[in-house]
């Protein structure tokens, strides 16, 4: 087997033996050459991995999913095969953001191999940046892992201080940049070797590889699980998914009973290849896969956009994604049991909110749901304000798209708005005139007492007169219960 350094960038579940019966075999776009790191992307319509396939030198290529088949391998556009040696990538779930590992990039780096991340624009890879001194060291940093949401950075590193001669670090996104790289501890690590970390989409899931002892080849994959900084102990996945030969990279595809993984078992096409496993004995847990494209309201065309998403019991953004900007396609995945709110933001357009409550369940969900956007000259946006039952109560869930109000005002100093309170059509229309009105005039003293010009703002109740849906029903009910931002002058 080749050296798993010259590989470059070449996976926990709590697992127990596997009980049912599990077919392993190559996939169809296997070569000759080195093929490895099958990372997922867009909800598993994409999956990005690595290759010598050409001359000799590691490359990065894409398959894209097409009906039940994969299509033929391309290299990746841009800057990013700018290296002596290109390894593994890792993709953020909307396929636009992207960490990978090379060797004598053109950008330049700190050691023998260094980390770097690089953004989609206009379908090809491009802003190529060393992610610095936080995560890089003059020694072999590789074999990247980034979280669906962009918050998380896990890789392997040789770097003094760790317990083995190579080591899995983590790192967390900050407003900064990257945090300051930590041994991921002894649940994982060992006086061994331990690389190529994978973490499912789930945020809970972890996967690696290890030469520790008593394993079943090489290299072997382990299943552990992960919460806050804390892994639990690692057990290794056995066969059929452990071979006597080397295995990484273990990928589970979201809501299905699919995984892929590398291995230098024999019968493949080349040294290393990636394989597929059905059913998967360690796949994450069910998440909620939102998808859909970002148009213009007005010409349908469509828009490249910010993709926010807020957790609306604490409050905080938990991740910041893109919608493609030559396709308008966003991509989104989210965790069970919680609130949420997606916004779409774009200059010049008004924003648009959405939220979604995720119950739990044992299966996952996947919607399509396309998002427009108004232009700001003469626009208008719903948005999502929270009251309490028949009151003009904010209620908290209200803040973060009562603070994406106070931005979008800062931002576009001369523009000027009426809010506009709806009800449904439960009372009598006086008692909803006065209710609809006092909740926009409760969004306005928010936005005042937050240092916006009170004379920039106007308010009005329609009460019922104006509903969006005249179904009675109760999901109509909740539609036409709202508060509207539209842009006056």
């Amino acid at each position: 087997m080749k050296t798993i350094k010259y590989l470059i960038a070449v996976l926990l579940y709590c697992g127990t033996a596997i009980a049912q019966n599990v077919d392993v075999f190559p996939v169809e776009f296997n070569s000759s050459a080195d093929d490895f790191n099958s990372n997922i992307t867009q909800n598993g319509r994409m999956i990005y991995f690595t290759s010598d396939r050409k001359g000799g030198k590691q490359q990065v290529y894409i398959v894209e999913k097409d009906a039940n088949a994969w299509s033929e391998p391309v290299q990746i556009r841009g800057s990013v095969n700018d290296g002596s040696q290109i390894g593994a990538v890792s993709l953020t779930s909307d396929g636009q953001f992207m960490v990978f590992a090379a060797s004598e990039h053109e950008v330049g780096g700190f050691g023998r191999l260094d980390l770097y991340s690089a953004e989609k624009v206009k379908g090809k890879w491009t802003n190529i940046k060393n992610l610095g001194p936080n995560v890089n060291t003059e020694e072999w940093e590789s074999q990247p892992m980034i979280s669906n949401d962009g918050n998380l950075l896990f890789f392997a590193s040789d770097r003094e201080g760790g317990y083995g001669g190579t080591d899995i670090y983590m790192a967390t996104k900050t407003s900064a940049g990257w945090s300051k790289a930590i041994n991921v501890g002894a649940n994982i690590n060992t006086e061994f070797d331990e690389m190529t970390p994978v973490i499912g989409v789930d945020n809970n899931n972890f996967s690696f590889s290890s030469n520790r002892t008593n394993g079943y080849g090489g290299f072997d994959i382990y299943i552990s699980k992960i919460k806050g900084n804390t892994f639990s102990p690692a057990k290794n996945a056995k066969e059929p998914i452990n071979s006597d030969g080397d295995e990484f990279y273990y990928y589970s595809m979201p809501n299905t009973d699919i995984a892929y993984f590398s291995s230098s078992r024999s019968g493949g096409s080349g040294n290393l290849d990636i394989y597929k496993a059905v059913p998967n004995p360690y796949s994450s847990e069910a998440v909620f896969m939102l998808n859909g494209v970002v148009r213009d309201i007005k010409t349908n065309e469509p828009l490249g956009a910010n993709i926010i998403i807020t957790d609306l019991t604490t409050g905080k953004k938990v991740a910041d994604l893109k919608s493609d900007d030559n396709t308008g396609e966003y991509y989104v995945i989210l965790q069970q049991a919680r609130k949420y709110s997606i916004t779409a933001l774009r200059k010049d357009y008004l924003f648009f909110s959405e939220k979604y409550e995720i119950p739990k369940s044992d299966k996952g969900k996947e919607q399509t749901k396309d998002i427009y956007l108004s232009p700001i000259s003469g626009g208008n946006t719903r948005l999502l304000i929270f009251f309490d039952f028949d009151k003009s109560t904010l209620q908290n869930e209200s803040i973060p798209e009562l603070n994406r109000v106070i931005d979008f005002l800062k931002d576009n100093t001369s523009v000027k708005i009426r809010l506009e309170g709806h009800t449904d059509d439960q009372g009598s229309a006086d008692y909803n005139d006065k209710l609809s009105g006092n909740r926009a005039k409760s969004v306005k003293e928010y936005l005042v007492s937050n240092g916006v010009d009170a004379d920039r703002i106007q308010t009005i109740g329609y009460g019922l007169k104006k509903p969006l849906k005249n179904e009675k029903t109760d999901e109509a009910r909740a539609i036409n219960r709202r508060v509207e931002m539209k842009i006056v002058e």
